[in-house]
């Protein structure tokens, strides 16, 4: 079977974490109360399987949908589906996923010093995420988490648990709307299980921490690291305009990241350097960068 294919899959089942999440084709839809299923557009269906019945079983539909939706370029459907990923972003994609989980690291990927571009990444793609929606959302994740309250515990409650969770802190009105409309923003984003969610919002400080305003110095050559309770991050430059990125729950190990990285990143450089070039999407400015020889 296609190891792309297989990943998919695998990062599915992750999302969703489910027992089992597999690609049927023909024959009656599931009629198990533990099976959530979607049809993908090649006629075929995208099935994940649960040990009991999920306890919201429409929010897991839409989150099957929209991972569904992620991967379009995996079935053979027709007019609006997106363009595939060409070979060379599969297997970056694979080869970070492996970084990742050889360094122990929720999340790695690629970005350069200017553009919004994501080169290359562990999650599954979603191709309206770029480097300028990591900054936003690790902007919201700070404000929310900077009055004391849990962002991912939050964004598991529905509006009216909310509302009575904010009005046990000691924030006034005010701070109260403004926490509240962070999470409307960041649920927005698509419904995730709690630990999608813990890795996507690592992964966007951790882009934060390379690339955002308050980004130091040293996070634009050579080697960074950050050994902090909210993140930890590791970071390595290579081709004179890029960045790896390891995104980590907190503190680390920087002996098994330099370790991983040192092995993963000859092969990472050359698969970065034969991808095609990528158009920002929302008609976003970027810079043509000249690749080194």
């Amino acid at each position: 079977m296609d190891p792309a294919l297989l990943r998919y899959l695998d990062l599915v089942q992750r999302e969703l974490s489910a027992d089992d999440v597999l690609i049927e084709l023909g024959g009656r839809p599931p009629g198990d109360p533990r099976a959530v299923w979607c049809a993908l557009p090649n006629g075929s269906r995208l099935v994940a399987r649960f040990a009991e019945p999920p306890g919201e079983p429409a929010r897991i539909s839409r989150q099957l949908e929209e991972l569904a939706a992620s991967f379009s370029g995996l079935s053979s459907g027709g007019g609006d589906q997106r363009p595939s990923r060409s070979g060379s972003t599969h297997r970056l994609d694979d080869e970070l996923e492996a970084l990742a989980s050889r360094a122990g690291a929720l999340g790695a990927i690629v970005v350069d010093d200017t553009s919004p571009v994501i080169w290359g990444t562990s999650e599954p793609r979603r191709d309206e995420v770029d480097v300028g929606d990591a900054l936003l959302l690790a902007q919201w994740a700070d404000d929310v988490e900077r009055v004391g309250v849990n962002l991912i515990d939050l964004l598991e409650l529905d509006d009216a648990a909310l509302e009575q969770a904010l009005a046990t802190t000691s924030l006034g009105p005010g701070a109260r709307e403004t926490i509240a409309g962070h999470l409307q923003k960041i649920r927005e984003r698509g419904s995730r299980s709690p630990m999608a969610w813990r890795r996507q919002v690592a992964i966007a400080r951790a882009i934060d921490r390379v690339r955002g305003p308050a980004a130091s110095e040293s996070a634009a050559h050579g080697r960074f690291i950050s050994q902090h309770e909210q993140v930890g991050v590791y970071a390595r430059a290579f081709a004179n305009i890029y960045r790896l990125i390891l995104a980590y729950p907190g503190p680390f190990s920087e002996l098994q990241a330099e370790g991983s990285v040192q092995q993963a990143l000859p092969l990472i450089e050359r698969l970065v350097l034969a991808l095609p070039p990528i158009d920002p999407h929302r008609g976003a400015k970027i810079l043509h960068l000249r690749r080194p020889s």
